[in-house]
């Protein structure tokens, strides 16, 4: 079970531990989630290669081989693997288990592509993204890393049907020239900003039935990870589109952040929005003025708005560091 740094310093206020005993904790479960999260990078990072060697070194001699031998050979190795999954499993030996439950992953789609090209079936990327995501599932449920469970959302949303995805298109058309009375681009930006929400609300409820489960299920996780990357997709999309409704929500966005943060005095990620927000008042000064930004005129314009916007964010960070000091 996780214990956060609020519940021992309310432990410590109420006296059941001393000072010294929560930075004794917290000093233990940071070097020791650390030295954790750096070995279960490596041995994902060394699953991944030796499945890249496997298919190097089959690939180098693939015309030399019967057709028989390779289906036999594949058969068995993925026997193996799935062996080697269930004994690592049972002795409870997670970062082996991890490896071979990657490589047996990355199996599936090979001997999918093998049976298909040594019969000459022809199925296309929806077949195969759809048979590779429903035999894989019991890797997925059995695997705690993001990568596999990740990848498996990947692989779900792509062999969906085309009718789907055509529908939403026709939803997104109804609703940006039929529904809403704006000019279509006003409301491009309020279909963004709503699909902000619905992944925020996404992103959220993922996030909480993870904790809920006590991270039992990674596969949550892994989906409120995509959510909150298609939520930077969406942001990041509608930086790029500076039309009036998308200022007034990127900068709304940005100063809601920033004051989360200064409520919660955390400094470090009020100052990474600080500068988000620099960035983009830089870009469109850039955006608006064009080719003045390299005249006398656009450089003395520039320099005073950076000096202005850090002045700022400095007196604000040099706040919350002077109110951490007192308590």
């Amino acid at each position: 079970m996780k214990i956060s740094k609020k519940k021992l310093e309310k432990l410590n206020k109420e006296g059941l531990i001393t000072s010294q005993q929560v930075e004794n904790i917290i000093s233990y479960y940071q070097s020791n989630t650390d030295n954790n999260k750096l070995w279960k990078r490596l041995f994902v990072i060394a699953g991944l290669l030796i499945a890249l060697g496997i298919i190097l070194i089959i690939g180098a001699n693939w015309s030399l081989i019967p057709n028989f031998i390779k289906i036999t050979v594949d058969f068995i190795l993925f026997l193996v693997l799935v062996y080697a999954d269930y004994y690592f499993i049972t002795n409870n030996k997670k970062n082996l288990s991890e490896v071979f439950l990657i490589i047996s992953f990355f199996m599936i789609a090979g001997t999918i592509g093998l049976i298909a090209q040594v019969y000459n079936l022809d199925g296309g990327w929806f077949s195969f993204a759809r048979f590779w995501m429903i035999l894989a599932i019991p890797f997925v449920f059995l695997s705690k890393t993001f990568l596999i469970n990740i990848l498996w959302l990947l692989l779900l949303f792509n062999s969906l049907p085309e009718s789907f995805y055509t529908h939403l298109h026709d939803i997104y058309s109804y609703f940006v020239s039929t529904l809403l009375p704006f000019p279509k681009a006003y409301n491009i930006s309020i279909f963004l900003i709503l699909m902000y929400f619905v992944l925020k609300c996404m992103y959220l409820f993922a996030t909480e039935m993870y904790h809920k489960f006590n991270g039992k299920f990674v596969i949550i996780k892994a989906f409120s990870i995509i959510t909150l990357i298609t939520m930077y997709w969406t942001v990041f999309a509608m930086v790029l589109d500076r039309n009036f409704v998308n200022i007034i929500f990127v900068f709304s966005l940005l100063a809601y952040k920033m004051y989360k943060c200064f409520k919660f005095r955390k400094e470090k990620y009020f100052r990474n929005f600080a500068i988000l927000a620099e960035i983009y008042i830089i870009y469109l000064f850039v955006s608006a003025y064009g080719n003045l930004l390299f005249t006398g005129i656009g450089f003395i314009m520039g320099g005073i708005l950076l000096l202005v916007s850090i002045y700022v964010f400095r007196k604000v960070l040099s706040y919350i560091k002077s109110i951490e000091a007192k308590n």
